[in-house]
């Protein structure tokens, strides 16, 4: 079997996507993926959050649950970074292993700290969105979803602005706290800047990430640099839970279009409780 070695030993590039979910990671993700030299558009690495949710549970209870079993935290991880491996190596070999394999998940965003500790070499790109807009998108989607019967955890916890507030904020708290620990291997991009600006910003993310871009390709929305049905609005549309999260935008030329819509559902007390809550993080990235 053909593999390339994780980590620092291994020649491709790794680079992962992340953000608070409705902060634009999928239409970047896509945007992304129209490099001369990556992987084309897949969806989310359920495989690496899920892999990743296991060891922050198992690490949780270590010696109640896995000490007797497995003898040591080195021993643990060694499996955890294993599987990583051969998850990579199994991506990489369906799409003829791409100089830069460029994955996403949202949620994943939260243990980015401990991939860049287990598999070291990788880089992450973490997407940030003005928190007005997100907090609008989110409460769109939550209120989509009790409209059309589908009860989740999110839907029945996130109710309130200031629930929201808090979930936007949790995808980011660990990383800022830690963000010197990445060295040179994250960086962060404001959505904003991507539609507005692509070709002067992917300059900066292809050098830092090894993607190569030419011209404004990756402006335009390409269904043959697509291999997953997840930019399918009919097959989204199948599924329950999914089908809340579609955006139009996931299948057009990038824009601006979204950048402010906040101001068409949200009410004044509302922005202001979002400009208080989050004013840190706003301030931080200026949006206000």
């Amino acid at each position: 079997m053909n593999t390339v070695p994780a980590g620092n030993d291994r020649k491709q590039k790794v680079l992962l996507v992340g953000g608070a979910m409705r902060s634009g990671t999928t239409i970047i993700h896509r945007a992304l993926c129209q490099a001369r030299n990556s992987n084309p558009y897949i969806s989310e690495s359920w495989f690496l959050n899920d892999l990743f949710g296991l060891y922050e549970r198992g690490m949780s209870r270590f010696d109640m649950r896995l000490r007797d079993q497995l003898g040591d935290v080195e021993t643990f991880e060694d499996i955890i970074r294993s599987n990583v491996q051969r998850y990579l190596d199994e991506v990489s070999k369906k799409y003829d292993f791409p100089g830069v394999l460029i994955l996403k998940h949202p949620e994943l965003t939260r243990h980015f700290s401990v991939v860049g500790r287990i598999i070291p070499g990788i880089k992450f790109l973490v997407v940030v969105r003005d928190p007005r807009d997100v907090v609008a998108s989110m409460q769109a989607v939550m209120r989509r979803q009790r409209e059309q019967g589908v009860i989740t955890r999110g839907n029945k916890q996130l109710q309130s602005i200031g629930d929201l507030c808090r979930y936007y904020a949790s995808y980011y708290e660990k990383i800022f706290a830690e963000a010197e620990t990445f060295g040179n291997g994250l960086m962060f991009v404001r959505y904003e800047d991507v539609v507005t600006d692509p070709v002067k910003t992917f300059v900066r993310i292809g050098a830092f990430s090894g993607a190569t871009y030419e011209g404004d390709e990756m402006m335009k929305f390409d269904p043959g640099e697509t291999q997953s049905k997840y930019l399918s609005r009919d097959e989204r549309m199948k599924d329950r839970i999914s089908a809340a999260f579609w955006s139009e935008m996931y299948t057009k030329d990038l824009s601006a279009d979204t950048v402010g819509k906040y101001k068409q559902t949200l009410t004044p007390n509302e922005i202001r409780e979002i400009e208080m809550t989050l004013g840190r993080i706003g301030s931080l990235y200026s949006y206000w």
